[in-house]
């Protein structure tokens, strides 16, 4: 049965633990280990990309705190965007998926 998606924990615990996840499904689906991943999650994950390596941004860099601040929330929109498929990988790893 899959586990739920932590409610009321720790926002910062939750952080790691998704940035976590997100590595190490990045690092099975390169190596073809798992491709569960739904398409609309992968363009999401690749945009938000895009947008964090492209020097053009909503609100530019030079302002000290805030130009920083929409690529800290874009990627936090991000993550929470790809929850469930990082909770579905987890659980998919805990089955079966330890080689």
């Amino acid at each position: 049965m899959p586990q739920p998606v932590p409610s009321g924990t720790n926002l910062i615990r939750r952080l790691f633990e998704d940035l976590r996840l997100l590595f190490l499904l990045i690092r099975d689906y390169s190596k073809g280990r798992y491709r569960d991943v739904s398409p609309i999650s992968a363009v999401v994950f690749t945009l938000a990309v895009a947008y964090l390596l492209i020097p053009t941004d909503l609100i530019g860099d030079f302002i000290p705190g805030l130009g920083q601040l929409d690529d800290a929330a874009l990627f936090l929109g991000c993550l929470y965007f790809l929850e469930k498929d990082l909770y579905r990988y987890r659980d998919w790893k805990e089955g079966n998926g330890r080689n």
